[in-house]
């Protein structure tokens, strides 16, 4: 099975919610975990991005989108239908990034901070701690 080639364009500010395609290798990986040239949505805040050095990146899939698991939120990007797989949430280095994709809606990333504060129990923390 060939993998298709990408070649790397010059990407400068990277900002929340945009959409990349970026490469894990093989050899990074163990198990279940996401390998291969890949696309993810950037969550790290704009505030460390400015930096432009590591970003924390959510991979997405077009694969098996017709479940929705509580730590997975559904894309659209470029009119491809998939999902973010919040489980899978990582950070890397600016130099994996390969190509600028596009942006997620303000109602996608809305979704998606929702399921992370799910996933990590931060709603129950804050509450715990009387925030609200």
């Amino acid at each position: 099975m060939s993998e298709q080639i990408i070649v790397k364009e010059k990407i400068s500010v990277v900002k929340k919610g945009e959409v990349y395609t970026y490469r894990v290798s093989r050899r990074e990986t163990e198990g279940t975990e996401l390998m291969k040239t890949r696309l993810g949505v950037i969550f790290s805040t704009d505030f460390l991005n400015r930096w432009k050095k590591r970003f924390v990146i959510i991979p997405l899939t077009s694969k098996k989108i017709e479940k929705i698991y509580n730590y997975e939120a559904p894309t659209l990007v470029n009119n491809i239908k998939g999902k973010v797989l919040l489980d899978q949430i990582r950070t890397v280095n600016k130099s994996r990034l390969l190509k600028y994709e596009g942006k997620l809606t303000k109602e996608e990333m809305k979704e998606i901070y929702t399921k992370f504060m799910e996933l990590f129990n931060i709603w129950d923390y804050l509450e715990e701690e009387g925030y609200f």
